[in-house]
């Protein structure tokens, strides 16, 4: 015995069939959906189609349940009339012309119960956008739906971009619209009883293309770790694995531009590991293999500098020193005062390297009583003192640190002048007065120049006696 549901079914389908059979009897006297054929499916079929989606919607491709639907109205409410059932919303927008506002009556009639009608001009798009995002804010929390079915063409499209936008803000909204599996060209009606309410997915989670713009936004900002962030998010919503290796790429150079090297250095071959891969040796990142590579190598030999506390090995430093100099770039225009810092330990890091592979320390210079001599002479001219103001020297700072491979013969050094020399003293004697380290001082724009030329300039040379080639800039993502 058939359920309700199946009785009205047929019962949709016969009256259709009768219908269509009336039809081509009088095809040749009559227009095709003359108003006889209108009131036949008015009083015969729509009241079964009505009593069948009160019982029993047809949506695909769940049915899901609103608290809030907002729709567009046209010249043919049937469609509407559909959707608000379909989506069984408790509160019930409608966005109607002047030309269509003669049809409220109607659907409010079949629906049976009232509605909130919203006038707007059909083909004023702007007009729709602020009505719908007035509604969907006022309803923060809700669930709300927007059924682009009917109305005119500028309406329906408005509708879709609408939810488009919104459903970033709000990612439980959903954009609706009612299908039909057949359509009678003759009675320019979808076949009754083959509609449905299509809930379209969000465009945002099935292909999340503007996650993923805004991820690459993200990385172009050196906004690494919300990069990182957008790739995972589009690594769940769109199943898609390559998202997952452009996360550990900006994980990599998160933890990196934060000196947190062992992090980058563990998701730097994370990211080898999945770039060797079958699945991924297509993948845009590959392109950058070799470079990728490079920079996982110096990544492993500044862990390996940390852990040994040693500087002669210049691979190390020289990694180091080019991280620390990029740092000092970034920050060179908006924070002087955090650049300069870079820029010290940068130089600072070349004179330790330069002084271990001659056997001395800054710490420990275990000065002979020449180089005493030497030092003290080489402050006194320099700072312009008398001799007898310059102290023995115990340690080494950036001045003495200078003074002291001049005197060993160490060629970087020996490429200044002595008045060049004399031009950078004071910026080199600033450094233990900065902010940021012992003193007040704010760093002066011209004193971060010169700093940042001198370190660059001694860092090239020991990079040309490597041999090597070192770029921490982060690769394109395509």
């Amino acid at each position: 015995m058939k359920n309700e549901t199946e009785a009205l079914k047929d019962q949709i389908k016969q009256a259709w069939d009768e219908l269509k059979a009336q039809q081509q009897k009088v095809s040749k006297t009559q227009e095709p959906g003359s108003a006889e054929a209108q009131q036949f499916y008015a009083e015969r079929i729509w009241p079964l189609l009505l009593e069948l989606w009160r019982q029993e919607p047809q949506i695909y491709p769940l049915r899901e349940t609103f608290d809030v639907s907002i729709h567009t109205l046209g010249t043919s409410p049937e469609a509407t009339t559909l959707a608000a059932l379909g989506l069984g919303a408790s509160e019930l927008y409608v966005l109607h012309t002047p030309e269509s506002k003669s049809y409220l009556a109607q659907l409010q009639q079949d629906l049976g119960r009232s509605i909130y009608p919203i006038e707007i001009d059909k083909s004023d798009v702007t007009q729709l956008y602020q009505a719908v995002g007035e509604q969907v804010r006022k309803h923060p929390d809700k669930k709300i739906a927007l059924d682009l079915t009917s109305g005119t063409k500028a309406m329906s499209a408005g509708m879709a971009a609408a939810g488009y936008f919104l459903q970033r803000v709000y990612p439980s909204l959903r954009v609706a619209y009612v299908d039909s599996d057949k359509y009678d060209a003759t009675l320019r009606k979808p076949v009754a009883g083959t509609e449905k309410l299509i809930l379209l997915p969000n465009p945002h989670e099935v292909l999340g293309d503007l996650d993923e713009h805004l991820a690459q936004e993200f990385y172009r900002a050196r906004e690494f770790g919300k990069a990182a962030d957008r790739y995972q998010a589009l690594r769940r919503k769109t199943g898609q694995g390559k998202f997952e290796v452009y996360a550990a790429l900006c994980e990599m150079y998160q933890r990196w531009y934060a000196l947190d090297f062992e992090g980058a250095s563990s998701n730097a071959q994370r990211l080898f590991n999945f770039l060797t891969q079958d699945a991924y040796r297509n993948h845009p990142l590959a392109r950058h293999a070799q470079r990728l590579k490079e920079q996982k190598e110096g990544l492993e030999a500044i862990v390996a500098l940390l852990k040994s506390q040693g500087f002669a090995e210049p691979k190390g430093v020289l990694w180091l020193t080019t991280t620390l100099l990029q740092l000092g770039e970034e920050r060179r225009e908006r924070q002087p005062v955090s650049a300069a810092l870079y820029y010290y330990r940068s130089l600072e890091l070349v004179l330790q390297h330069r002084l271990a592979v001659r056997g001395r320390s800054d710490d420990d210079p275990n000065l002979s009583p020449e180089e005493q001599a030497y030092l003290r002479q080489a402050l006194s001219d320099w700072l312009g003192k008398p001799l007898e103001q310059i102290r023995p020297v115990q340690k080494l700072g950036l001045l003495e640190s200078i003074a002291l491979l001049r005197h060993l013969g160490d060629p970087a050094l020996g490429q200044f002048a002595e008045a060049d020399l004399r031009g950078y003293q004071g910026m080199l004697q600033s450094r233990n007065k900065s902010l940021l380290i012992h003193g007040l001082e704010v760093s002066k724009k011209g004193d971060v120049e010169k700093l940042q030329q001198f370190a660059r300039k001694l860092y090239q040379t020991m990079r040309e006696e490597a041999k090597l080639a070192l770029s921490v800039e982060p690769v394109e993502l395509m």
